[in-house]
């Protein structure tokens, strides 16, 4: 349980470094707003986004992988829509976010050495 705070957690600070680092990529809300931002985006990636992967293997392949930044892009897309108002970026933003959010979160997943349970 406490891992999966500590991930939450992780995802908050990912999206609140790509809201510092970037114009047309804005958060608004308090804590709890961006923290249930981070629980819908957690359950599209943990839900929707092995389908998508799977189903777009062949455009993974041919793109050498960068077709990936795009599913991540779509994801982030999503759950704003999900979440009205917590998110207000134009297309250009989601995808530079969402590519943002990817380095941040596998550098501070690395730095505080949190696994995914087996």
């Amino acid at each position: 349980m406490i891992n999966l705070v500590i991930r939450l957690l992780i995802t908050m600070a990912a999206l609140k470094s790509a809201d510092f680092f970037l114009d047309n990529f804005n958060l608004r809300g308090d804590f709890f707003s961006l923290f249930c931002f981070s629980i819908v985006l957690g359950l599209l990636n943990w839900l929707i986004k092995p389908i998508l992967v799977f189903f777009s293997v062949p455009f993974i392949v041919l793109t050498i992988g960068l077709f990936y930044l795009v599913i991540n892009a779509l994801l982030l897309y999503v759950s704003s829509l999900l979440m009205p108002g917590v998110l207000s970026a134009t297309t250009f933003g989601i995808f530079w976010g969402s590519l943002l959010v990817s380095i941040f979160h596998w550098f501070l997943t690395v730095l505080f050495r949190v696994r995914e349970k087996k």
